[in-house]
């Protein structure tokens, strides 16, 4: 019983630095950003969705509501940051529907979709208003 849970924190713990580490490079000016920029953003996405796994599994929604959000919001600030390089910028627009999809199934799920709807208009006044295409 006491390694499943060491092991289950070891899981948490990863997912956790890994999307630390992919946050730490989107802030960074990458040499080609144009070639690094797809999988950057895809994989801090998907780090961000994993957490938020692994905390639905284990019942404890308001910490995979906070992974959730704190993905979608990360990509949000970094697609109106302008000192972030275009071609982040334009990843973070393209690949925000992943963790905002997650969210409305949270919301959906938990009867608060006032809090998705109030999410999504955010997100299209930021896209329209910081488009940086």
């Amino acid at each position: 019983m006491i390694t499943i849970i060491i092991t289950v924190n070891r899981f948490s713990m990863h997912s956790h630095n890994a999307m630390l580490h992919y946050q730490r490079q989107m802030k960074c000016v990458c040499q080609r950003p144009g070639l690094h920029a797809p999988a950057l953003v895809a994989n801090y996405v998907e780090a961000g969705l994993n957490i938020s796994r692994y905390y639905e599994k284990h019942h404890n929604f308001i910490l995979q509501e906070l992974y959730l959000r704190r993905t979608f919001h990360e990509l949000l600030e970094k697609m109106c940051d302008s000192l972030v390089h275009n071609a982040i910028r334009k990843q973070c627009l393209a690949q925000l529907y992943k963790p905002q999809l997650a969210l409305k199934r949270y919301y959906k799920t938990h009867n608060c979709i006032e809090k998705y709807f109030s999410l999504e208009r955010e997100a299209c006044l930021l896209s329209q208003e910081f488009n940086p295409i």
